[in-house]
């Protein structure tokens, strides 16, 4: 009867154990283990945030010589003065490629804070050489202009005649004061 009541109160103890080991599990270890998750989770991100900030303070001089540049080289102020300057670039691109325009169309588009750019949508006509030294004239000129999207299609069989289908925009910058 005695080795009985040992084997209970053992069963007894045990259960008990088990009982609160599984209490502490759930209700300390797993919601401990949750903070240690979400705060390796922040420390991650914000080391991400300080490696991102000291390769900005890094190349602090770098980006403010480009933006320096980007202002000094925008388009005038001056709409038609701006509008000037893009065409005559154009048409001096295209004669020293030796690339025909068969249209050009340019718009103004409004940008969110402080700057505009001028669209140009053109098409034009050569061989591959000149459509390379077309693009190659347009991405290298000081004047603020970028290539949005190049489309290059054949008109013969032997692909030596070509079409460039080219939207390039200019950006100028507003006054403050408007």
């Amino acid at each position: 009867m005695m080795a009985t009541q040992n084997r209970e109160r053992l069963l007894l103890i045990t259960a008990l154990a088990a009982v609160g080991i599984l209490a502490a599990d759930r209700l300390i270890l797993a919601p401990l283990g949750n903070l240690w998750v979400e705060r390796s989770e922040r420390i991650t991100t914000l080391r991400q945030s300080i490696e991102r900030g000291t390769s900005l303070l890094d190349r602090e001089t770098t980006i403010t010589r480009r933006w320096e540049e980007m202002q000094r080289t925008a388009l005038v102020a001056d709409d038609s003065s701006a509008e000037d300057a893009v065409l005559k670039a154009a048409n001096r691109w295209s004669r020293d490629s030796d690339m025909t325009f068969k249209s050009f169309k340019p718009q103004w588009i409004d940008g969110d804070e402080g700057f505009r750019t001028y669209d140009c949508r053109a098409l034009a006509e050569g061989d591959l050489p000149s459509i390379a030294k077309f693009v190659f004239q347009l991405e290298t000129d000081p004047l603020a202009v970028r290539a949005e999207e190049i489309e290059v299609t054949s008109r013969d069989d032997s692909g030596n005649n070509l079409t460039l289908a080219i939207r390039f925009s200019g950006l100028q910058f507003q006054p403050s004061d408007k």
